[in-house]
């Protein structure tokens, strides 16, 4: 395993919890961030674990660029862990310069689609997709508290033409301690949509009302939101083809109902004036039902202008960049 070089870009909670996993089970691992402060405090401290699991790992190097990265020799992959709105100026600077032709290029993001917007920089062959089933939150010192962790995590290509990874993340992850089970280009897709139902139920919500999780789940009338956006996304997701079997809603509350006495990160991407991921998960939600007639998908319309309006009064978005689909009759 210590042959294994891996690279992070984007040191947030998803990326540490994966950085300090690899690095204990002695994989070679460097990141990147675009924040100087992130860079330093990895660099000089390593990466911080605590809550459900209790870890401190240092990898090898954290960069504050893409070039540092790219000059570390034999990479075996690269774990994309930022948000999905960064994406455009993360593979802008991406393509300036040169990776090996068979690194692979792992999207670990939120939503529906990243890999394909991923995909438009680099060959789609290379991309894989993680649909991950753990989260965390990080502090200002850098502590990053793993809330929970419900095993496995998926991974798949992100081209049908592309059938196994030999060796590659899912060996190496399940080997780190976070199970992980490979699976086809197909099945990786309808599990980005199951996972993206999931976010769309409680984490616009969450954000909106200043919600934790486990409070929007116990509260009746909220908890009542959330199984009407879950059936929202439940009835898309049918009408493209994915059904998740009778009991999907069942096993959709269930699932939130351990989620945690913890904010979503859309609510602390608002309490520090970032962009959010609504666009990715309510909104294209709501995007996929405007292609069918009298889909009634009115709870995620309301939740995501809801998002986009504090943006809006937040400074992370012009008055004029409106998605359509919410202001079309």
């Amino acid at each position: 395993m210590t042959d294994q070089v891996i690279g992070i870009v984007g040191m947030g909670p998803v990326g540490s919890i994966l950085g300090a996993y690899l690095a204990r089970s002695g994989v070679k691992v460097y990141g990147v961030d675009v924040s100087q402060r992130r860079v330093d405090q990895v660099n000089r401290d390593g990466l911080f674990l605590r809550g459900s699991v209790q870890l401190q790992e240092s990898p090898e190097r954290c960069f504050a660029s893409l070039a540092e990265l790219a000059g570390v020799k034999n990479l075996v992959a690269v774990f994309l862990c930022v948000k999905t709105w960064a994406i455009p100026a993360v593979m802008e600077e991406w393509i300036k310069f040169s990776w090996p032709e068979d690194m692979r290029v792992v999207v670990l993001m939120n939503g529906i689609g990243p890999e394909d917007e991923v995909g438009k920089y680099v060959p789609r062959e290379q991309v894989w997709r993680g649909i991950i089933n753990y989260a965390g939150n990080m502090d200002r010192e850098g502590w990053v508290t793993v809330n929970w962790f419900h095993p496995p995590n998926l991974i798949g290509p992100a081209s049908e033409r592309v059938v196994w990874w030999t060796g590659g993340a899912e060996e190496i992850l399940t080997k780190a301690g976070l199970e992980t089970v490979q699976i086809s280009y197909h099945e990786m897709k309808k599990a980005a949509f199951f996972k993206t139902i999931l976010n769309s139920s409680l984490n616009a919500l969450c954000a909106a009302h200043g919600l934790t999780m486990e409070q929007a789940m116990r509260l009746r009338h909220t908890r009542r939101t959330a199984k009407m956006l879950l059936r929202e996304g439940l009835t898309v997701a049918g009408l493209i083809g994915y059904n998740y079997g009778e009991d999907a809603l069942d096993r959709c509350l269930t699932y939130l109902k351990g989620g945690g006495n913890h904010y979503p990160s859309m609510w602390f991407d608002l309490r520090d004036r970032r962009p959010t991921e609504i666009e990715c998960i309510n909104g294209k939600i709501v995007k996929i039902a405007h292609m069918f007639n009298d889909v009634d998908v009115d709870l995620n319309m309301f939740f995501t202008s809801a998002i986009v309006t504090q943006e809006i009064r937040n400074g992370t978005r012009d008055e004029d960049d409106i998605p359509e689909y919410l202001i079309e009759a």
